[in-house]
């Protein structure tokens, strides 16, 4: 099984983790590593919020504001790294 199989285009059509974890029988920490699982082997554009859940890209723009929102967690935990390395 895999999680692209339950997931809908559109952010509106988002599947919350809750969601996942009733129609797979899985616990939480299991749906997400295997999304983060699909995410790295590439060939799945699962993309996530966290308001509405996880869903698959209906366009460029939901695309980008997701790759936008990764790369500013990214920058915000490395600032907390470094900012208790220095300390």
């Amino acid at each position: 099984m895999k999680i692209i199989d339950l997931l809908s285009h559109g952010q509106a059509n988002a599947v919350s983790l809750r969601e996942l974890e009733g129609i797979t029988g899985l616990d939480g920490r299991t749906v997400r590593a295997m999304i983060s699982a699909e995410r790295r082997a590439g060939a799945a554009a699962i993309l996530s919020d966290n308001v509405t859940g996880y869903y698959l890209p209906a366009n460029g723009e939901e695309k980008a504001r997701f790759v936008r929102s990764m790369r500013h967690r990214a920058q915000e935990i490395l600032s907390a790294a470094d900012a208790v390395e220095r300390s």
